[in-house]
């Protein structure tokens, strides 16, 4: 079942949106959404998963999501050949393996963004939103007074965004970026083989599992 946006969109109920990482959690609700709204998806996976095409035809029918398998969200070349026929890009797939080795996070999650920045600008691509996080916008410094946050507020975990925001700046791409900094995001798991992210952290505490307080900056 689809519903017509409520507000005026630029991208009408029938284009194709691509959303990236189409199997994780937050990615997976993004593409509920897009569907329930009318919109054409397609999904990047690293490999086949069937479950996940069952998922949304089981809901919305067929031909409304499909898969396509990008094993190295790096390749340009690879990323070009899925945006044909999309107006818009979702990119969401990232690291999340919470490596502390800033030396192995950073280029990787820099050339996942920049690819496909490049590969939607080659493309017929209308719009693109990049998914970061709120700390990549905040200052953690407890108990400091007088610190103001604005646009240009960045710190070291904000340097996907910074890239990304520098790339449109250098080579003024024909389609319109923007980015959403989430903070914790909690709500329903789509399907018991998607990880759950942050929900999964609820349950280990339900469990009683404490563990992830440490991950969780004061």
């Amino acid at each position: 079942m689809s519903t017509t946006p409520k507000v005026a969109t630029t991208l009408q109920p029938g284009d194709r949106i691509l959303v990236t990482g189409a199997n994780g959690y937050i990615a997976s609700n993004v593409v509920d959404v897009l569907l329930s709204l009318g919109y054409l998806v397609r999904g990047t996976v690293r490999e086949e998963k069937p479950w996940l095409v069952e998922l949304f035809e089981s809901k919305y029918g067929p031909g409304k999501f499909e898969t396509a398998i990008v094993p190295n969200l790096d390749s340009e070349e690879a990323l070009f050949e899925v945006l044909g026929g999309v107006s818009g890009v979702v990119h969401l797939a990232s690291d999340v393996s919470f490596n502390t080795d800033p030396n192995v996070v950073i280029p990787k999650v820099v050339a996942y963004t920049e690819a496909i920045l490049k590969a939607a600008n080659k493309a017929s691509v209308k719009r693109v939103v990049l998914t970061s996080s709120s700390s990549a916008a905040c200052i953690t410094q407890p108990g400091v007074e007088g610190i103001v946050i604005t646009e240009d507020s960045w710190n070291d975990a904000a340097v996907k965004a910074a890239a990304a925001w520098n790339w449109v700046k250098e080579n003024k791409p024909d389609f319109t970026f923007n980015a959403v900094l989430p903070n914790l995001v909690l709500g329903k798991v789509l399907h018991p083989k998607i990880n759950g992210s942050t929900m999964k952290w609820v349950a280990e505490l339900l469990d009683g599992n404490a563990d992830v307080i440490s991950m969780l900056t004061p």
